[in-house]
């Protein structure tokens, strides 16, 4: 088994390396993954509009396993659809908590898609907690990283290690 995944800001690439400490796993970054491998896969990437980046460059049959990281609480627009949307309904999937920079320090189409999606947020009538969070963690930056978070993740692997 080895691990593979794709980041962007770093907050799903320190998953890969605390998955990769605790199992013993090889960790590749999508880019890396050797042409000729035949190992199977733990995949962790990140999610954006509830699909997870980078799992499309994978060889599905070898992915035994899926983690998402996002900012929100849980997988959003939920942790079926997010399955159903990338075709991975067959395996085990994780929902981590990851994490965001502040908004003043992304570039490009992120920074843009992201401070329009601010914006509609702050004009809801009736904001919630979580609406009121998004809004900060978009703002200010967020990091939900945690090895509390990779606990099933952990087992999941224990049980591949008995096999």
């Amino acid at each position: 088994m080895i691990i593979v995944y794709e980041s962007k800001t770093g907050f799903t690439r320190r998953y890969a390396e605390m998955l990769s400490k605790k199992t013993g796993w090889k960790m590749y970054a999508t880019y890396e993954l050797p042409k000729n491998s035949e190992d199977e896969i733990l995949f962790l990437g990140w999610m954006k509009a509830g699909r997870i980046q980078g799992l499309s460059k994978m060889n599905l049959a070898r992915v035994k396993a899926v983690c998402a990281t996002g900012t929100a609480r849980y997988a959003e627009p939920s942790e079926e659809k997010v399955k159903a949307r990338n075709k991975i309904k067959t395996v085990p999937f994780f929902y981590l908590r990851g994490g965001c920079l502040p908004l003043k320090q992304l570039k490009g189409a992120d920074r843009i898609l992201l401070s329009l999606f601010v914006k509609m947020l702050k004009m809801r009538k009736d904001k919630d907690e979580e609406t009121k969070e998004a809004i900060e963690h978009i703002v200010n930056g967020f990091d939900g990283v945690s090895e509390e978070n990779l606990k099933p993740v952990y087992e999941w692997a224990a049980a591949q290690k008995s096999h």
